[in-house]
């Protein structure tokens, strides 16, 4: 398997490197822009507003559920699709697990009663997915990992606020995810800069859903989450793709 394509990445400037013991010629800064395409980029975000817009008004404008459902997912596909076309197949397998939690668990429970299970266990084999390719992406060293550890403390703290409030019969299956999300930001805290930027924004997603889940009245909406997974998945792609 092909993890990281060889083709060259034309850019107009060379990026700034962080000098100094263990980091020398190491690149932590990024370009925004998806394999520098504005098209791809504007595509992209276009995607992630429609997918807002449709979760935010789901109460007031009614669509179909699976269309709904294809709408959020959109913007992983997109990214599966661009990693798939460049040769990243891991990183692009990794997106279309994203891609399948996202539509699983927007299926109401009533009509799809295992939606919720394997929507998370979807996202769980993203996750690894995420690991293995962020281990394969090192920075020396690992200067992000403190900053782990700032994401950890603040995970401990909510989780131990949620975790009585979690149904018995789901509590199993979220201490797993959330041990895999700590796991996967711990990997990606060793990569570079925009992996680690976009598995944290990916991790305080899914924190704000399990408050706004499990904590009544919880002032957490689609931008909150949806919004900051994501940003988190473009960022993952630019660290992947960009690098």
């Amino acid at each position: 398997m092909t993890l990281w394509t060889n083709r060259p990445i034309v850019r107009p400037h060379s990026h700034p490197q962080l000098r100094g013991k263990g980091l020398a010629n190491t690149a932590v800064t990024f370009d925004y822009l998806l394999r520098d395409s504005s098209t791809w980029t504007t595509i992209f975000f276009v995607l992630l507003v429609v997918a807002v817009i449709t979760q935010f008004s789901k109460e007031t404008f009614s669509l179909p559920v699976l269309l709904r459902a294809l709408i959020k997912a959109a913007p992983a596909l997109l990214l599966s699709g661009i990693c798939f076309y460049v040769g990243l197949y891991l990183v692009a397998a990794g997106f279309l697990l994203c891609a399948i939690g996202d539509v699983f668990l927007d299926l109401p429970e009533d009509k799809f009663p295992l939606g919720f299970e394997i929507g998370a266990v979807s996202f769980a084999g993203g996750l690894i997915v995420f690991a293995v390719a962020s281990y394969y992406k090192p920075l020396a060293e690992g200067p992000f990992r403190p900053l782990w550890l700032t994401n950890i403390v603040i995970a401990l703290f909510i989780i131990r606020w949620v975790l009585s409030k979690i149904p018995a019969k789901r509590r199993i299956l979220e201490v797993c995810y959330f041990s895999l999300l700590i796991i996967s930001n711990f990997f990606a805290a060793g990569s570079n800069v925009a992996v680690f930027l976009g598995s944290s924004l990916w991790f305080m997603s899914d924190l704000s859903i399990g408050l706004s889940t499990y904590i009544k009245d919880t002032p957490t909406s689609s931008l909150d989450t949806l919004g900051l997974y994501d940003l988190g998945l473009y960022f993952l792609a630019i660290g992947f793709l960009n690098f």
